[in-house]
């Protein structure tokens, strides 16, 4: 019996990785600023060979972002330490991520916004292929 779990496409049509903001609490890793993460769980034994691609309303898109992940594993990948041919992505700007894996993974994106005093925090399941 399989027990693959998701799909080989994902689409986040509404990301938006906001201003640095305020650090909202320090931990381990240092002060936890505003940004989004990409959660994503392969629940298959095998390797995923992901590759995401930033897409924008006025500017070229930014393409071919790969990594591995092992089988059996979750990632929560922050999107502000993304850099692809030395890009950083842009803050405050709309984008919409497309992600692409040879086996099927579960994704989903967070958002962290500490620009104001209240911060929020928000989560969306992408639409799966």
């Amino acid at each position: 019996m399989s027990e693959a779990l998701g799909k080989k496409v994902w689409a986040f049509p509404d990301a938006f990785l906001p201003a640095k903001g305020h650090p909202y609490k320090t931990s381990s890793h240092g002060d936890q600023f505003g940004h989004e993460s990409l959660c994503i769980i392969n629940y298959d034994q095998n390797t995923a060979n992901i590759i995401l691609d930033f897409l924008y309303e006025d500017q070229d898109p930014i393409e071919n972002y790969t990594f591995n992940m092992q089988g059996k594993r979750s990632i929560h990948l922050r999107i502000d330490d993304i850099e692809v041919n030395g890009q950083k992505l842009p803050r405050e700007k709309p984008y919409s991520i497309v992600l692409k894996s040879n086996i099927n993974v579960v994704a989903q994106l967070s958002r962290l916004d500490t620009t104001s005093e209240h911060n929020a925090f928000m989560t969306a399941m992408g639409w799966g292929k």
